[in-house]
């Protein structure tokens, strides 16, 4: 039969959501060997497995053949050596050393004490050394001594008269080591008759002293 040109059929249209039969690839994972299905030729595909994590634990040890490690020493500062004793005679020598210089400062101060401490009077006496006597119109020394502690200086002083005003303030200087000064008045007495005066040293500086005597006077003329 002839087939007609009007009579020829189209072929259906393709249907594009049309589902397309494919090999559906599959994926297996495995502890051992992971095998893994991909395309339509089924590849395979070896995935070796992950490593296990491993964990270090520490180290411990049990039994009497185990050897311990040592404790760490503490941070304490090591004792002090204990110091021998010295010997008697080195004990001896140190205390005699220390009494020698002990007894060399005690002299050295009592000398520098002796030669600076200042000028001190300690005491005073008052003598006539020659009397009048019967003597008319006589002139008397009137003596007065005076001890001091050897030390320089200057002596101030003034004599009293039972019968007249005080005398001016004198000086007299003390040289270094003396001991002893001199200080003399001299009275004069005239006319006949008979009298009983008094002479007295005042010391004014350094140490304030006084000391006295009696003069007597007995002139008788015919």
């Amino acid at each position: 039969m002839e087939e007609r040109p009007g009579d020829r059929r189209m072929p259906p249209p393709t249907d594009p959501w049309a589902t397309v039969d494919r090999t559906v690839p599959t994926v297996h994972l495995g502890d051992t060997d992971s095998t893994v299905h991909l395309g339509d030729t089924d590849p395979t595909v070896h995935l070796q497995p992950t490593a296990p994590t491993v964990r270090v634990e520490p180290e411990m040890r049990f039994g009497p053949g185990v050897p311990v490690p040592p404790p760490a020493n503490p941070g304490w500062p090591a004792p002090a050596a204990t110091a021998r004793p010295r010997p008697l005679w080195r004990r001896l020598v140190s205390v005699l050393s220390g009494l020698l210089t002990l007894a060399l400062v005690v002299v050295v101060g009592l000398y520098l004490w002796q030669r600076l401490r200042p000028l001190e009077v300690q005491s005073a006496t008052v003598t006539v050394p020659r009397p009048a006597g019967n003597r008319c119109d006589v002139t008397v020394d009137v003596v007065a001594t005076v001890r001091t502690n050897g030390r320089s200086g200057v002596i101030r002083y003034q004599w009293f008269r039972s019968d007249a005003a005080p005398t001016a303030v004198l000086t007299e200087q003390i040289g270094s080591g003396q001991r002893t000064a001199t200080l003399t008045l001299r009275w004069t007495f005239t006319g006949v008759g008979t009298t009983t005066e008094t002479a007295t040293v005042n010391i004014i500086e350094p140490t304030p002293v006084q000391a006295g005597t009696r003069v007597g006077y007995r002139c008788r003329r015919r």
